[in-house]
């Protein structure tokens, strides 16, 4: 599959693979060697796929458009809670878990709160949004200083998403980032369009990120960060730390965070 279609995987996970191949759910299928974005996309935000327990997992890396992403997520078991005076949901088992982290952290005198509307359930739509607001402003950004002509400026933003992020992929292999403050690659801050773990109802952002005792709390409860450098960003997981490494996560400490992403692909 070329690199610039949307992701429809077709490749079965091979005998002999990597730890983390050999822990994706039965059935999941892998990008075709040639399909680099969608590769990508799965070592930086792959972790999800070997989530443990009775959650389900997207049965793709990247949904290519809005009706297969919502016809998915409505057959998805998931749970509703009004935290924080902001509507949070997730599978149900996440969501347990989330509010038994809560409880503990109240105990503890702490607190646990999603970080905004979008902090856990994203449909199509959403990431779309997400994207564009770290793509545009990129675009002009690059386009100021020079690296980005105008033509090629305007060229970008009028592609598709999946030709748009092979695009913007290849930019930041020249050193032209997408963050947020566009000092980092886009995937350390966000996702493609159709490929964020939010999507999946197994992520949440939270606003007490930075604080050691609660990500130690949440890690009790089977969150984790999986996402390097994307602060806020949480991941159900649904097992004990010490049995992360045996599902093919690879464990990356930066700035006093660790991170759980795929070892090998």
């Amino acid at each position: 599959m070329p690199a610039s279609e949307p992701t429809s995987i077709t490749t079965q996970v091979p005998q002999g693979g990597s730890l983390f191949e050999k822990n994706l759910p039965r059935g999941f299928t892998l990008p075709e060697a040639g399909d680099w974005v969608a590769r990508r996309i799965l070592k930086a935000h792959g972790a999800v796929f070997v989530a443990q327990g009775s959650v389900v997992c997207p049965p793709s890396i990247i949904f290519t458009d809005a009706a297969g992403c919502a016809s998915w997520q409505v057959r998805v078991n998931t749970r509703r809670e009004n935290i924080n005076g902001i509507p949070v949901e997730l599978q149900t088992e996440a969501m347990e878990a989330l509010l038994a982290a809560r409880s503990e952290a109240t105990q503890r005198n702490l607190r646990i709160t999603p970080r905004g509307t979008w902090a856990a359930r994203r449909n199509y739509r959403d990431t779309e949004k997400i994207w564009s607001r770290r793509v545009i402003p990129g675009l002009a950004f690059w386009q100021r200083r020079g690296k980005l002509s105008a033509r090629d400026a305007a060229r970008i933003r009028g592609l598709a998403p999946a030709q748009q992020v092979e695009e913007i992929l290849r930019l930041e292999a020249q050193g032209l980032f997408f963050s947020k403050d566009f000092s980092r690659p886009v995937l350390s801050s966000g996702s493609a369009p159709g490929a964020s773990q939010h999507i999946s109802m197994l992520a949440l952002d939270i606003n007490e990120h930075s604080r050691a005792a609660v990500r130690t709390i949440l890690a009790r409860h089977g969150w984790f960060q999986t996402v390097v450098s994307d602060l806020p960003h949480f991941t159900y997981l649904g097992t004990l730390q010490e049995k992360l490494p045996a599902l093919g996560l690879r464990k990356t400490v930066k700035n006093g965070r660790v991170y759980w992403t795929p070892a090998k692909m």
